[in-house]
């Protein structure tokens, strides 16, 4: 039995008291620490094998980290073939069922990969071969400007294009899945981090609960829960810069826009034969970007506002707070030479952090019943639905 708290200590919130006196009369099933992706993704497929008694808790007020951060964009172009591509399929249609149950918006389809140097046709050529997708095809100089108005003023060679991809608005999709998930049953309990956990309970700042299973989702939180792990793991943390900018003249983007500095960083590509010929090319063209780990994505929303970025620095440590203003340039400019729109206006700049590490996942269970569980590359929102099934799997 739990013994309860003094009452100063209590959350004033009706919906923490509540979850409060259900976790009061008999421990949880599973509780899951992190309410991102992967953490939301652990309970969402915990419920659906049959678990009655969940609990989702989170430091902040809401979800404020890596997960509505990112572009909201679904990639499964360029992943990793097997594995990582397998989840970001499963992934994509777990987002489209829940677009559907917690009423989220599908911002656009598809993805167009702009070939701006030669050298990169013979590359998506032979991605062609190793990509066993039928929806994904090779596109000419003339079929990439028949596709948008918008690649008829832009320098390209061609492309590659693929239906499969999706995209959604992670800032409203986010709390739309937490929300949804409360109304099929699963507690949260905001604003309280998890300081120590036993084999039996976790302590909060302000009160013990019971546990059966344990699974700790942190997203980028690397110096608290499991701190030791993750440098075990040499597991670091990536910080990237985005940017939200509103066209002065109306545009439609006909899907998400990605160009040649992204096969310089996306795994799918990177033991492709003709890719050593565009390796020295873009090293010579676009050497500042490949300092700053810059490539270029863009997605737009529904007011008409595109997502662009990012860039890649890492630290074992904790990232400065300082940004530097020749990152934003660098994005813009190359944005610029991707998608040429003409004028418009920044209207927004933020910082995203994410867990890197030597594998793409990390799933360490420290018992049989408590695991800590985290995309470790920037693919949360595009695997990590499917990941978090895989951990249940093994759990359950």
């Amino acid at each position: 039995m739990i013994r309860r708290p003094p009452r100063s200590t209590l959350s004033s919130s009706s919906a923490a008291s509540d979850v409060y006196k259900r976790q009061a009369k008999s421990k949880y099933e599973l509780i899951v620490v992190g309410a991102g992706v992967v953490g939301m993704g652990i309970a969402l497929a915990a419920h659906k094998k049959g678990v009655k008694k969940i609990l989702v808790i989170d430091r902040h007020q809401a979800c404020t980290g890596a997960s509505i951060r990112n572009f909201g964009f679904i990639t499964i172009t360029g992943l990793r073939q097997k594995l990582m591509q397998k989840r970001a399929l499963r992934s994509r249609d777990i987002w489209l069922d829940l677009t559907k149950k917690a009423k989220i918006k599908v911002n656009h389809r598809g993805l167009y990969l702009l070939a701006q140097h030669k050298e990169s046709m013979p590359v998506l050529e032979e991605y062609l071969k190793v990509d066993p997708r039928k929806t994904v095809k090779l596109l000419s100089k003339k079929e990439i400007a028949a596709e948008s108005s918008l690649f008829q003023n832009n320098k390209v060679f061609g492309g590659l294009y693929s239906s499969d991809e999706v995209r959604i608005e992670p800032r409203l999709a986010i709390p739309a899945v937490a929300k949804y998930l409360q109304s099929i049953g699963i507690d949260f309990l905001w604003k309280e981090e998890v300081l120590d956990f036993s084999h039996k309970q976790i302590i909060t700042q302000k009160r013990k609960i019971d546990y059966k299973n344990l699974i700790m989702a942190p997203g980028n939180h690397l110096k608290g829960l499991g701190r030791d792990i993750f440098e075990k793991k040499e597991v670091q943390s990536s910080r990237l810069h985005m940017l939200r900018i509103m066209p002065k003249k109306k545009i439609k983007l006909p899907g998400g826009i990605m160009a040649d500095l992204t096969l310089m960083r996306y795994p799918g590509y990177e033991n492709l034969p003709s890719k050593k010929k565009l390796d020295k090319v873009i090293k010579k063209t676009s050497k500042a970007e490949l300092d700053n780990g810059i490539h270029v994505i863009a997605v737009q929303g529904n007011d008409g506002s595109l997502t662009i970025g990012d860039s890649h620095h890492y630290t074992h440590d904790t990232h400065f707070p300082f940004e530097n203003e020749k990152i934003d340039n660098l994005i813009l400019k190359k944005f610029d030479q991707v998608l040429p729109i003409g004028k418009y206006d920044v209207i927004e700049r933020w910082v995203g952090e994410y867990p890197a590490g030597k594998k793409d996942y990390l799933d360490h269970w420290i018992d049989k019943n408590i695991c800590i569980a985290n995309v470790t590359t920037g693919i949360g929102m595009s695997t990590g639905f499917s990941f978090a099934e895989d951990v249940i799997n093994k759990l359950y």
